[in-house]
């Protein structure tokens, strides 16, 4: 068994330890300071001397540390530093008490169970037992959870000896294991049986702020962030409104309605930019169409594909012919035509573009062939024009 440490006091930082075993890369001593993953909660991470500890594990009540390296001086009975990594042990315990504090509120005042939790690098989640939480309930949640924080409850953790003892208490959730129980508890908010370290009181939880609840396998899973997870989700979240303030000429208060006014007028001006392009390309289909003989074709120099598209709708909008367009800019040629023509267009770019160092596919009546080279994709197009 290893003397779990963080269970007796979760701010020792610094202590020795003794070696007892070495096991490849992984480390057993006598006590530790690092609290092995448990619960949905990632291990700390630290130092042993002067070699990097990576994670921790716990099996049968002895923890083991898996070491980046042994060194060759660690040998059984040898007396080891160990050096917790407190940024994010605390980051840890800021989050995994906000869990507490946001289930405890869930099960006391609207009877809802937590069925999973999970702190994540960057955000933690909980899956509440509810298939749909409305918004409301959400808010409420995230108003109550930080009047907790601010009110500095104690949060407390007692060693219990035997479950009957335990169950004595008024647990949120049923029991996993028999003896020398741990139970966390945060007077009127949540009573749990947890291993992992927590804060001394709630107001170490700095902050609550819930991101976003969404619906997952019939539950509500709940994204929240604690702490300086918090704080740099609101800063993050100011230099945005702030930026968009900027280029807005808004405040807070307004910035979404003058969004809005500034949409609404770029969908003028897309409007009437469509409705000039859709009659510039109409002019132009007139005028290929006029000039055509048995085929459109025509190579362009600054049109990309979709502006190809464009063109060639207009154009069979007023002829059956086969319609080749090709532009250099984007190294493309667009083959297409009503289906009154003799032309497979997918079976030509099979044969003769993909076949000289082109990509390209299509069906009978619409193709599209994509050239590294203008000369190949030239021709390509003369090949083209043979098979109508």
């Amino acid at each position: 068994m290893t003397e779990k440490l963080f269970q007796i006091d979760p701010y020792l930082k610094q202590t020795e330890a003794q070696i007892l075993s070495v096991e490849g890369d992984l480390l057993v001593l006598d006590r530790t300071i690092f609290a092995p993953e448990a619960g949905g909660q990632a291990s700390d991470l630290g130092r042993i001397d002067e070699a990097e500890m990576l994670h921790a594990e716990e099996k049968d009540g002895v923890v083991y540390h898996k070491m980046s390296e042994i060194p060759s001086g660690f040998k059984p009975g040898k007396t080891v530093r160990l050096e917790l990594d407190w940024e994010t042990r605390f980051d840890h315990m800021q989050n995994h008490c906000g869990e507490h504090i946001i289930s405890g509120i869930l099960f006391t005042k609207y009877g809802i169970g937590n069925k999973g939790f999970h702190l994540g690098s960057e955000f933690s989640t909980l899956d509440a037992d509810m298939k749909q939480m409305p918004q409301e309930m959400v808010d409420e949640v995230e108003r109550l959870a930080n009047k907790a924080v601010f009110s500095s409850i104690p949060v407390t953790v007692d060693m219990i000896d035997s479950k009957d003892e335990a169950q004595k208490l008024p647990l949120r959730k049923e029991l996993k294991v028999d003896e020398d129980i741990s139970i966390v508890s945060i007077p009127g908010i949540d009573c749990v049986a947890c291993c992992c370290p927590h804060p001394s009181d709630t107001s170490q939880v700095g902050l609550i702020k819930i991101i976003k609840a969404e619906n997952y396998k019939g539950m509500t899973r709940i994204y929240f962030k604690c702490g300086m997870r918090a704080f740099e989700d609101y800063k993050l979240k100011h230099d945005i409104i702030t930026a968009l303030n900027k280029k807005y000429s808004s405040e807070e208060h307004n910035l979404l309605d003058n969004i809005k006014i500034q949409d609404n007028k770029n969908n003028e001006i897309r409007r009437d930019l469509f409705a000039m392009k859709s009659k510039f390309a109409m002019m132009e289909a007139e005028r290929l169409v006029a000039e055509a003989d048995k085929y459109v074709h025509f190579e362009y120099d600054d049109q990309s594909l979709d502006d190809l598209k464009f063109m060639a709708k207009k154009i069979m909008e007023i002829t059956e012919l086969p319609v080749i367009l090709s532009s250099t800019s984007c190294m493309t040629v667009l083959l297409t035509h009503s289906g009154k023509s003799k032309l497979k267009c997918g079976k030509i770019v099979k044969e003769f573009a993909c076949g000289f160092g082109g990509k390209g596919g299509g069906s009978d009546s619409l193709a599209q062939a994509l050239f590294n080279d203008v000369d190949i994709m030239r021709n390509f197009v003369k090949i083209a024009l043979m098979s109508i």
